[in-house]
């Protein structure tokens, strides 16, 4: 399943492998979750701070050690250079993006984070970490960091081959 948003965090370029974050009622699918979200992002721009941001940078932190913080409503990210992951919120809508630059190893222990950078996330706004390209939330069994990083290393091979 491929999804196209209204809007785009400016600051993140390029492809990259997404996590998004989804208020999803009882009984709501995947699918149903992500098509609100779009409809959401056709809407006006949010600029307040977004719900429970000191607690996700703080956490980031903590996890990731030296982070960079962006605070330009209505885009909110945190940036980690050494691995490239970025967390954003843009206009009220959350995503965490690891770009296809990694293979082997190094892509394992950077899509390794992605569980931790989810919770944090999910415990300071209450929304879901859904991983679109396994279709499974982040924090559940069912979801592994093998299985992201068999996407990116896929990825990276092939910007490698088309280089």
């Amino acid at each position: 399943m491929v999804l196209t948003f209204g809007r785009v965090s400016p600051t993140v370029s390029g492809v990259s492998y997404d996590i998004y974050f989804l208020k999803r009622d009882s009984g709501q699918s995947w699918e149903d979750a992500m098509e609100a979200l779009e409809e959401q992002a056709a809407g006006p721009e949010v600029l307040t701070r977004p719900a429970g941001w000191d607690q996700v940078v703080s956490g980031v932190r903590y996890l990731l050690g030296d982070v960079s913080v962006v605070e330009n409503p209505p885009v909110w990210e945190i940036g980690h250079v050494r691995t490239g992951i970025r967390m954003s919120c843009f206009s009220g809508e959350w995503s965490i993006a690891v770009p296809y630059w990694s293979n082997g190893d190094a892509a394992a222990t950077i899509t390794g984070h992605l569980r931790a950078l989810a919770g944090i996330v999910q415990t300071a706004t209450g929304l879901e970490a859904y991983d679109p390209q396994v279709e499974v939330a982040v924090t559940t069994d069912e979801w592994t960091a093998q299985q992201a990083a068999s996407f990116v290393d896929r990825a990276a091979e092939s910007s490698d081959a088309r280089g």
